[in-house]
């Protein structure tokens, strides 16, 4: 079911058919589901999931379930790469921006493959990468929905230092046309 709606999702984004319900959107409590919701997978890895959000963030304009969705996905991916260690979720307001983070302390991601892995289709190629399957949709996806929202995203990584993706809203977002 999970790949069929990325599929989906996918093929809505690239038509300029997928559309954002517009709303306030406080990301305090959009970390606070994703850390629910994800809780138990870092723990049946024993893994620590931490939240470490900036008090009195600004809430945003944008469409709460595709927000939830892009952090779920981020986090899911740092808990399935991580073997060790932590998965920690931040928000900050920058200026006309909040950055949410999530870091790991998974095996990292080398330079040449940062810029790939948010293409459709894309995997590393890994043994890790295999053993842990997926579809290469997910930060495809997340990319998508981040930059209709206004928004950036990316990831800072060295082998062997874990990741830190993130992604940037403005506080006031607003609807980019997908064509």
């Amino acid at each position: 079911l999970g790949l069929i709606n990325d599929v989906l999702d996918l093929s809505k984004i690239e038509a300029g058919q997928l559309e954002l319900q517009q709303g306030p959107v406080a990301l305090g409590e959009v970390a606070q589901a994703v850390e629910s919701s994800a809780g138990s997978l870092a723990t049946a890895k024993n893994l620590q999931l931490v939240v470490d959000l900036e008090p009195g963030l600004p809430v945003v304009e944008g469409d709460a379930r595709r927000l939830t969705q892009v952090l779920l996905n981020l986090v899911g991916n740092a808990i399935k790469f991580t073997e060790a260690g932590s998965v920690t979720i931040t928000a900050r307001r920058l200026g006309e921006t909040v950055e949410i983070a999530v870091e790991d302390t998974g095996p990292g991601i080398p330079l040449a493959d940062q810029q790939r892995i948010f293409e459709a289709f894309h995997q590393l190629d890994s043994s890790s990468t295999r053993r842990q399957g997926g579809t290469g949709l997910g930060l495809a996806i997340a990319r998508q929905i981040v930059e209709l929202h206004g928004g950036a995203i990316g990831v800072e990584s060295e082998p062997g230092r874990g990741s830190r993706f993130l992604f940037t809203l403005p506080v006031r977002a607003q609807r980019r046309s997908a064509a």
